[in-house]
């Protein structure tokens, strides 16, 4: 299956640019609309899309009315992020989520390399966008160009793994019981001991050393681990093209980051890569994880009513959620 070229959520739109956006691009750049500076930048956004198959989209309110841009442009060691879009009533509001979807696209879709977004250190409102869609400063690459100073932020990063080692088992664990302490729907009672968890990870350890399974972790530039879950392939001739998502998580601490999208995005690149066509995970009802699912794609396929008891008197639903890749 090939990228989508076009990303649509009901709050904006984005599809790749065509001529008349320069007209876009003028009043952007704050000059007249026959420049020619304006059409030479959406040659080069249409030539990049040609080479590389991703580009710079041109993001769209509800009403159909463009707003800005959200760019990736091809490096040969990274892929840098660029974002501008009007001042007016609103269409600042739109450049978070256009940007936070643009991130997850890439992380699913694109090349292996770093995300990087630079910007003047004075530049507060660019920083806050990239860091509500995830990305963090990463000081070791500020850099200074004719005398202007900037600041570079990463996307985090994945990595599928099959086997647990000894340092990030311990960072997993932790994770895992402060997911479930924090009220999250992992597998445990409310008050699962770390014993109790452990038990279960090592089980889960046991299934990557026999290859039916894959660890995908999403990590900080830093190193840091801020999220995890398993792509669980089922036995027999007749399942192969499917995979189970399970213990899907994310730190509880950094909420509000987009991490939850971009562990997502990983864990479907993930099993996509393995040769799935067709994934699916379930949920406990009464958590409002349906509705995060839905806008990844996933459509309710089955439910169990009262099928998880989280305590006695309070039953939940058991929710089945599946989309194809």
């Amino acid at each position: 299956m090939t990228a989508p070229r076009t990303i649509t959520t009901d709050l904006v739109s984005l599809q790749p640019p065509e001529e008349q956006d320069a007209a876009l691009v003028a009043e952007l750049m704050g000059v007249p609309e026959d420049a020619e500076r304006p059409a030479e930048i959406v040659r080069g956004w249409r030539e990049h899309w040609d080479e590389h198959g991703y580009g710079t989209w041109i993001a769209t309110d509800a009403s159909g009315r463009r707003v800005g841009f959200v760019g990736l442009r091809a490096h040969d060691d990274f892929i840098r992020v660029t974002i501008r879009t009007l001042e007016g009533q609103g269409e600042e509001d739109l450049a978070g989520p256009a940007m936070r979807l643009v991130v997850a696209h890439a992380l699913e879709w694109l090349p292996d390399l770093p995300l990087r977004l630079r910007v003047a250190p004075e530049d507060l409102a660019t920083r806050f966008v990239a860091e509500f869609a995830g990305m963090v400063h990463a000081p070791d690459l500020d850099h200074t160009v004719g005398g202007d100073d900037w600041q570079v932020l990463e996307l985090p990063w994945v990595r599928v793994a099959d086997k647990i080692p000894a340092r990030a088992r311990e960072a997993m664990l932790r994770m895992w019981v402060e997911v479930n302490e924090a009220g999250g729907a992992v597998g445990f009672l409310p008050g699962a001991d770390e014993g109790e968890v452990a038990a279960v990870l090592d089980g889960y350890a046991a299934q990557l050393e026999r290859g039916d399974t894959s660890l995908v972790a999403l990590n900080s530039p830093h190193g840091d681990l801020l999220g995890f879950g398993f792509v669980v392939r089922p036995s027999g001739a007749t399942v192969a093209h499917t995979a189970n998502l399970e213990r899907i998580m994310t730190d509880p601490a950094r909420r509000g980051t987009n991490h939850g999208a971009l562990l997502m995005a990983g864990m479907h690149r993930a099993a996509r890569e393995r040769g799935v066509e067709l994934v699916t995970l379930d949920y406990r009802g009464g958590t409002g994880l349906g509705e995060f699912y839905t806008r990844f794609g996933y459509t309710e396929v089955g439910r169990v009513p009262g099928g998880v008891r989280v305590a006695p008197g309070d039953d939940r639903d058991g929710v089945i959620m599946a989309r194809s890749l």
